[in-house]
């Protein structure tokens, strides 16, 4: 091993004479240097190499090399190239080659390493690279898809991206990102050609159709899908004629007869003709459509994978390179293929609206035509339907300015709801859109949400289930007189805690109801101390938060206590939140956050007195119970007993965590930062309920 480092150390001296030599950096600067040089390489060559001490090697090596950049820059006067401008990009490359050995299978590696061969412009070493990734993730698309991009883009090689990406769908079949790509880069290629023969006025001259469509004759069959000729057959017949014609033979010019004059002239509007865009089977897009083909006919089921063509077809404005006719077979696809799902029915009865924008001259009758196809959609009474309906008009509605047609689809949407209503289709998703269409009227708000409310009465009787309607019927009545709300909100409430037990949204708008009746004097003390401690005992009795569909009920069971205890202090002080905790503490087992929780409370009241620091330290002591291995909660109570100089206990609290902490060595490093300052306390999950029942118009709308 040594042997190894100490010749990359010699290695190095030629660079180094003549980095000092150059004045670039000083004999100090360069000790520097080689020392560290020597301690990445050491670490490199332990016996089990790290990922990070490559990476680390690189950026330092990266870093290093900016800053010759920047010194180099400055010496104007010598400008010769000498070995330390390419020693450092040479050893970045080297270091990459020896982290890919030990790691090839990383592909973020693979990809950084990409990305440093194109900053530093080696297009031959990034050909390499680009070899080696495929060939080793054969099956990874993003490494292909960047191998034909760069190609397309740095090379303006469209044959070699297109060997690419052929060979990676049929290692791939089912790769839908694969197949797209391909399709966009059809596109792409149409549309470059079309763009530069429409600036230059022309529709292509044969040298431009040369080297713009026969550049297939390279390609490599074997790997390719099969595709349509690039031009005509008698192309290849045109391009001998000239070839012919060039001949410089004076003698045999002179002597052509008129019917051979008549014959080239023949020739010369036939390969006119096979170069128009609507002759020519590329510009056609007839390569993209067989893509697209061959795509549908390998996936057929996948309705998004269909539709990505579409939205990749429609992303391209002036020139479009896929003609009507062939954006009318995708869409003809669509429907024949999932004329059951309501999404790609939608898709189908937007393709008049979609051919425009909304300042356009034909919009007007493309929304025609739309709002007809969707009506014709609806008779199926397919609910799902319905909701697109109403959220594509909404879309719509949001777009436009002009105001008769803001009134056309704000007509067509209370229609859509109406129809709905008559023929007894409903659903959450459609009652919500219903009640937030209703808010967003410049109606009388007092007017509209009252109509809103008997929506939202009837769907949470028909929905009791939906948690999302529930917390929009609360929040609508928030906005009504206090009369109203005391008169209705504890019912719902009763109702809403024993259907949506795990709703961290219910239980919040529950204890901001408590809190602001109790404000508002329309519930005593007591009756709020006695609502609290029951939502306490409900929520404990839930079960753990074992899985990720359960996350919030950890959430809920902190949040609840805390906000008990933030009201308990608010009322009686600190006093209040001590004979609390101390009740909860014997009624049931409170959480790591509950105690922190307490532990703010009492830092925000603390007195230098013996009852306060007992109170805390025995808090501290709980919360640590709950997890001993949590390096956290020793820390902020390392942090306390410092703080307020107890250094013999936070000598004892630092022994306990040493012996308790998975890893002693990295909680003492962690303990170093607190010591300097630079450790952060986290939040321990508390959190603070902000109390604001005055909602308006637009906090009573919730998204749906």
């Amino acid at each position: 091993m040594a042997d190894t480092v100490q010749f990359y150390m010699e290695e190095m001296i030629p660079e180094m004479r003549d980095l000092e030599q150059k004045g670039i950096f000083s004999k100090t600067e360069i000790k520097s240097i080689i020392k560290q040089r020597q301690k990445f390489e050491y670490a490199l060559k332990r016996r089990i190499s790290k990922k990070a001490d490559f990476l680390r090697y690189i950026e330092y090596e990266m870093n290093l090399e900016a800053l010759r950049k920047k010194r180099r820059a400055r010496m104007v006067s010598d400008t010769k190239k000498s070995i330390s401008d390419y020693a450092g990009p040479r050893r970045i490359y080297f270091i990459y080659k020896r982290c890919l050995i030990k790691f090839k299978g990383d592909i973020s590696i693979w990809l950084q390493y990409i990305d440093f061969a194109k900053k530093t412009g080696a297009t031959r070493t990034l050909g390499k690279i680009f070899a080696q990734a495929i060939q080793l993730h054969p099956t990874n698309e993003k490494m292909w898809i960047l191998a034909a991009a760069w190609e397309w883009e740095e090379n303006a090689n469209i044959v070699a991206a297109r060997v690419l990406l052929q060979r990676a769908i049929r290692l791939n079949t089912t790769t839908e990102s694969l197949w797209h790509e391909y399709f966009r880069l059809e596109l792409v290629y149409i549309a470059k050609i079309l763009a530069r023969r429409q600036v230059l006025g022309i529709d292509a001259s044969n040298k431009e159709a040369e080297d713009d469509l026969m550049e297939d004759e390279e390609a490599d069959t074997d790997n390719m899908i099969k595709l349509p000729g690039v031009t005509g057959e008698e192309y290849s017949e045109f391009i001998k004629e000239d070839d012919k014609e060039e001949e410089p033979k004076k003698s045999n010019k002179a002597k052509q007869s008129k019917k051979e004059k008549k014959k080239k002239e023949a020739l010369t509007e036939e390969k006119a003709e096979a170069l128009q865009t609507e002759k020519n089977p590329v510009l056609r897009g007839d390569i993209a459509m067989v893509v697209f083909r061959n795509g549908v006919e390998t996936i057929p089921a996948s309705f998004p994978f269909r539709k990505g063509f579409l939205d990749i077809a429609n992303s391209f404005i002036k020139p479009k390179p896929l003609k009507e006719d062939s954006i009318q077979e995708i869409y003809d696809s669509i429907e024949q293929d999932f004329k059951e799902l309501p999404e790609a029915r939608a898709l189908v009865a937007r393709r008049s609206i979609d051919a425009y924008k909304v300042d356009e001259e034909g919009y007007a009758l493309g929304v025609a035509e739309t709002v007809k196809g969707f009506w014709a959609a609806c008779e199926s009474r397919d609910v799902k339907m319905f909701e697109l309906f109403v959220q594509n008009m909404t879309w719509e509605h949001r777009k436009t300015k002009e105001e008769n047609l803001k009134l056309y689809f704000s007509k067509t949407i209370d229609r859509i709801f109406s129809t709905a209503n008559k023929k007894n289709v409903h659903s959450e998703a459609l009652y919500l859109l219903h009640v937030n269409w209703m808010l967003s009227s410049t109606q009388s708000f007092d007017a509209i949400s009252k109509k809103a409310l008997a929506v939202l009465d009837k769907a949470v009787t028909e929905h009791p289930e939906s948690t999302a309607l529930t917390i929009q019927q609360i929040r609508l009545l928030r906005s009504f007189s206090r009369s109203e709300q005391v008169a209705r909100l504890p019912e719902i409430f009763a109702r809403a805690l024993k259907i949506h037990t795990e709703s961290f949204e219910v239980w919040r708008e529950y204890a901001t109801f408590l809190r602001t009746a109790f404000r508002e004097e329309d519930m005593s003390k007591e009756q709020v101390e006695e609502a609290f401690l029951e939502a306490v005992r409900i929520t404990t009795t839930l079960l753990p938060d074992v899985t990720e569909e359960r996350a919030d009920i950890g959430l809920i069971k902190q949040s609840v206590s805390s906000w008990f205890l933030d009201w308990m202090h608010e009322t009686e002080g600190i006093e209040g939140v001590r004979r609390l905790y101390q009740n909860l503490m014997k009624r049931s087992l409170p959480d790591l956050g509950f105690f922190m929780a307490c532990i703010q409370l009492e830092k925000e009241n603390f007195v230098d007195q013996p009852e306060s620091r007992k109170a805390i330290a025995m808090l501290y002591e709980k919360a640590i119970h709950t997890n001993e291995k949590n390096e956290d909660t020793y820390l902020s109570f390392l942090k306390y007993l410092n703080e307020t100089g107890q250094i013999e206990a936070a000598n004892k609290v630092m022994w306990r965590a040493g012996k308790a902490v998975e890893n002693s060595d990295t909680f003492s490093q962690r303990y170093s930062e607190l010591l300097e300052g630079q450790w952060v306390e986290p939040s321990f999950g508390v959190t603070k309920l902000e109390l604001d029942m005055d909602v308006d118009s637009e906090d009573a709308t919730m998204s749906s």
